[in-house]
C-alpha cells in the first residue's frame, strides 16, 4: 500500500512544549491534534479496522504498510509521548502541588486572622478587668473617706450635689460644642451642625443640638450637641482641625464640653501657648493632652 502521510510534527516541533515551564491549553490543544491525525491515519491503514478502538499490533502488521511508514507512527507516538505528553504531565503534577500549597497559605492566613482575633479579644477583656479593678478600688477609697469625714459632709444635700456632679460629668463627656458658626433667627441647629459634620465626613448619630448662653447683640453663641459616646466625641474632634482649610469655615472650631474650671484652666493654657510662640517663632508649640509642646512643622 502506498501511503503518503502528511508531517505530523510540523509546527509541534518547533512549539517547545514545557521547555517554557507553562502549562496552557494552547499546547494540549496541538498535541491533542496531532495525535488525532496519527490515529486517523493509523486506523485507515490498519487491516480489518474502522473506528481507533480497534486498532492492535495485529491489525498493523500486514504487508500493505512499508516500514517507512510504521517507524514513522512510531516515531510520532514516541515524540508525543516523550517530549510532550510527559513534560505537561510533569507541568500539570507542578500547579496541582502550587494549588495545593495555595490552599494551605490560605488556610494558615485564615488560622492567623482568628489567632489575632482571639488576642484582640484577650485584650479588650483585660482592659474591662482593668477598668472594673479602677472602679472597685476607686469605690472603696470612697468609702474610706465617707467613713472618716464627719457628720456634716455626710448631709444629704451634699451627697446628692455630688452625685449629680459625677452624672453632668459623664454626660459632658458625650457632648460637643461648636464655636463660629453664624447665628440665624429661624435657624435649625441640627441641620447646621450635620452640614459641619459631613465637612468631616462624619455621620454619628446626633441629639440635643442647641444654642447655649445667653442672647446678646453681636455675640454668636455656641452649638452644642451630644453623641452616643465618647469614642465619637474623641473621633470628630481629632478632624476638626481640618476645618481651618476650608474657606466657609475658617472662623469654625469644635471642643469638648468642659466645666468652668476645665474652661479656665485652658484659657490660661492657650495665653501661655500665645506666649511661647511669640517668644520663640521657629519652633512649632501645640497643646496635647493638657500640655505645651514643641512639634514638627508640618
Amino acid at each position: 500500500m502506498q501511503f503518503n502521510s502528511p508531517a505530523y510534527l510540523t509546527g509541534i516541533d518547533r512549539s517547545g512544549i514545557g521547555k517554557d515551564g507553562v502549562f496552557c491549553a494552547d499546547y494540549v490543544n496541538m498535541v491533542r491534534n496531532t495525535t488525532g491525525r496519527l490515529v486517523g491515519d493509523m486506523t485507515r491503514g490498519a487491516s480489518g479496522v474502522h473506528v481507533s478502538s480497534q486498532l492492535t499490533a495485529r491489525s498493523l502488521n500486514h504487508g500493505k504498510l512499508s516500514k517507512e511508514q510504521l517507524s514513522e507512527w512510531l516515531y510520532t507516538a514516541f515524540y508525543l509521548l516523550d517530549r510532550c505528553c510527559l513534560p505537561l504531565m510533569g507541568l500539570a503534577a507542578k500547579q496541582t502541588t502550587q494549588i495545593e500549597q495555595l490552599k494551605n497559605d490560605k488556610i494558615r492566613d485564615q488560622e492567623q486572622i482568628i489567632q489575632l482575633q482571639n488576642k484582640l479579644i484577650e485584650k479588650k477583656d483585660e482592659e474591662i478587668k482593668v477598668v472594673k479593678d479602677t472602679v472597685v478600688s476607686e469605690l472603696k477609697s470612697y468609702s474610706s473617706v465617707v467613713q472618716e469625714s464627719c457628720s456634716a459632709a455626710l448631709s444629704p444635700q451634699k451627697i446628692v450635689s455630688a452625685v449629680k456632679q459625677v452624672n453632668q460629668d459623664v454626660d459632658r463627656s458625650k457632648n460637643v460644642i461648636v464655636f463660629g458658626v453664624e447665628e440665624d433667627q429661624n435657624e435649625t441647629p441640627e441641620q447646621k451642625i450635620t452640614a459641619i459634620l459631613e465637612k468631616l465626613d462624619e455621620k454619628p448619630q446626633i441629639s440635643g443640638c442647641v444654642r447655649i448662653g445667653q442672647i446678646k447683640p453681636g455675640k454668636v453663641r455656641p452649638l452644642k450637641f451630644r453623641v452616643r459616646n465618647q469614642e465619637t466625641v474623641y473621633q470628630i474632634l481629632r478632624k476638626a482641625t481640618t476645618l481651618r482649610n476650608l474657606e466657609d469655615c475658617k472662623t469654625v472650631f469644635l471642643s469638648p464640653d468642659r466645666t468652668v474650671e476645665e474652661r479656665v484652666s485652658r484659657r490660661k493654657l492657650v495665653d501661655q501657648l500665645r506666649e511661647k510662640r511669640v517668644a520663640d517663632p521657629n519652633n512649632n508649640y501645640v497643646i496635647r493632652k493638657g500640655e505645651i509642646v514643641c512639634v514638627e512643622k508640618t
